[in-house]
């Protein structure tokens, strides 16, 4: 992300809260303007920005983005696979499980 390891869900959520603000600011949007726009009421938007309440539903914090424009962004956390679950199971079937040594 920034070179530092997030390693734990509190330091993902405590940056995702952060960007969160931060688009939020550039959009020119305060807290409140930004909670009517997506519904997410005003003190859950105010402790996630605080880090006070990191627990926000996956829901709210698609509306928060999509409420700054950067809803297409969760696109790029989770890509599509580059060849089907179903078509890996098989290839998976091929390879062989262990490895036989001739002794010699």
């Amino acid at each position: 992300m920034d070179g530092y390891n997030y390693t734990t869900n509190h330091e993902i959520l405590e940056l995702l809260a952060t960007r969160v603000k931060e688009y939020r600011l550039a959009a020119r949007m305060s807290q409140r303007e930004l909670a009517q726009l997506s519904g997410v009421g005003y003190t859950t938007i105010s402790h996630f920005e605080q880090g006070v309440h990191t627990n926000i539903s996956l829901g709210n914090f698609i509306s928060l983005l999509r409420c700054v424009g950067m809803e297409q962004r969760m696109i790029e956390l989770l890509p599509q696979l580059p060849v089907p679950p179903m078509a890996l199971k098989e290839i998976n079937k091929l390879i062989p499980k262990r490895v036989r040594r001739k002794q010699s």
